[in-house]
C-alpha cells in the first residue's frame, strides 16, 4: 500500500501530461494537414492539463524540487534557522490546507452543475484535482518537514 501511494502522484502526473502531449500534437495534426481537427480534445487536454499541474505539484513535493533559498538559511545561526523553518512550514501549510484543500473543495463544488461545452463533463471532475493535490502535497510536505527536522536538529 505504501509503494503505491508514494507512486500514486508520479503515474497520474505522468499519465495527464503524455495524454495532453498526444492529444493536442493529434489535433495539431488533424488540423493543419488535414483539415479537420477534433473539436473535444481541448476540452480533454485542458481537464489532464489541470489534474498534471495539481497532482504533479505533489510528486515534486516529494522530491523537495520546489525552489527554495538555501544559501542564506544555512548561514543563519540555529535558532535563527528554526524560527525560519518553522515560518516556512506555516505559510506552506496555509497555502496547501486553506488555499488547495479548503477552496479548492469549495470550487469542485459550486462547480457541480457546470459542464463542458461539448463533451457535456462535469467541472467537479476537473476541479477536485486541486484539493487531492492539496492533500497529497501536505502529506509529502510533513514528510520531508519532518525528515529536515531530523537532519537539522537531531533526532
Amino acid at each position: 500500500m505504501k509503494v503505491i501511494f508514494n507512486i500514486f502522484d508520479d503515474i497520474v502526473a505522468t499519465l495527464c501530461l503524455t495524454a495532453v502531449i498526444l492529444l493536442t500534437g493529434i489535433n495539431v495534426l488533424l488540423r493543419y494537414i488535414f483539415n479537420s481537427p477534433i473539436a473535444w480534445t481541448m476540452e480533454i487536454a485542458l481537464a489532464l492539463f489541470i489534474w498534471f499541474v495539481f497532482i504533479g505539484i505533489s510528486s515534486a513535493m516529494k522530491r523537495e524540487g520546489h525552489i527554495g533559498v538555501e544559501f542564506f538559511i544555512k548561514k543563519l545561526p540555529k535558532p535563527l534557522r528554526l524560527l525560519s523553518s518553522v515560518i516556512r512550514a506555516v505559510a506552506i501549510y496555509f497555502v496547501l490546507i486553506y488555499v488547495f484543500v479548503y477552496l479548492g473543495s469549495l470550487l469542485a463544488m459550486q462547480t457541480s452543475g457546470k459542464v463542458t461545452p461539448i463533451l457535456g463533463l462535469g467541472y467537479e471532475y476537473i476541479d477536485i484535482a486541486v484539493p487531492i493535490g492539496g492533500i497529497l502535497t501536505t502529506i509529502h510536505f510533513t514528510k520531508a518537514l519532518i525528515r529536515s527536522f531530523q537532519v537539522e536538529f537531531g533526532n
